[in-house]
């Protein structure tokens, strides 16, 4: 390599790390910065994590990605419509969440999407049944196990096949995970759920959220 060839090299690979050192000063002089968090048990502050591209597909057949997920207050939940216990249980909490939402007229810009993680019995058809069931307003997703991980493992929301017989379970996360309408994961609700405390949570967690991005 010439002398000059050398000096270039040299030169990308200085504006590179000098790139990525002013990125972290950048990025820890934000989070000095950034107000404490307030308290509110579930708030990822000051460091929320944004999403990265993902796509699956809605119970309605439109594909779902980070598009969907723009401007809304969305509140994701991981399970499958098999689940004898925590996803029905979870899915009625989130059912009245909305009705207390939809009754003070505050649930325009809010959205609850459920996700499969049972993609080989979870057809489109079989969702869009389940989801019926709880609220018509609700999202129901499906997708092939890369697509699903490819979401879950941005929130650490783990599942797994418990057994292989033919009327298996699906081992998985049962947190609720609140993603903001910049698309950043802002919030966790970790169980036992209940409606109000969902509510209460929330109501702080947008306040403060709001009010730190005017």
């Amino acid at each position: 390599m010439n002398k000059r060839l050398l000096f270039t090299a040299l030169l990308v690979i200085g504006s590179i790390a000098a790139g990525a050192l002013l990125s972290l000063m950048v990025s820890r002089h934000q989070e000095a910065n950034a107000p404490a968090n307030p308290g509110i048990e579930g708030l990822l502050w000051p460091s929320p994590r944004t999403l990265m591209p993902f796509t699956l597909t809605d119970h309605l057949g439109n594909p779902f990605g980070l598009e969907q997920l723009s401007g809304k207050w969305s509140f994701l939940f991981f399970g499958y419509t098999h689940c004898p216990d925590a996803c029905p249980m979870t899915l009625a909490v989130l059912k009245n969440f909305d009705e207390k939402l939809a009754g003070e007229n505050a649930a325009k810009d809010v959205q609850v999407v459920f996700v499969s993680v049972d993609p080989a019995r979870d057809t489109r058809e079989q969702m869009a049944n389940y989801i019926h069931y709880f609220n018509d307003k609700f999202i129901g997703l499906i997708g092939t196990e890369e697509q699903i991980t490819a979401l879950a493992q941005q929130l650490g929301a783990l599942f797994y096949k418990a057994d292989n017989n033919e009327n298996y379970a699906m081992d998985h996360s049962v947190s609720i995970f609140l993603i903001a309408p910049d698309r950043t994961w802002v919030g966790l609700f970790s169980p036992p759920h209940q409606a109000d405390d969902l509510l209460a949570r929330y109501r702080a967690m947008r306040k403060f959220i709001d009010a730190q991005r005017k």
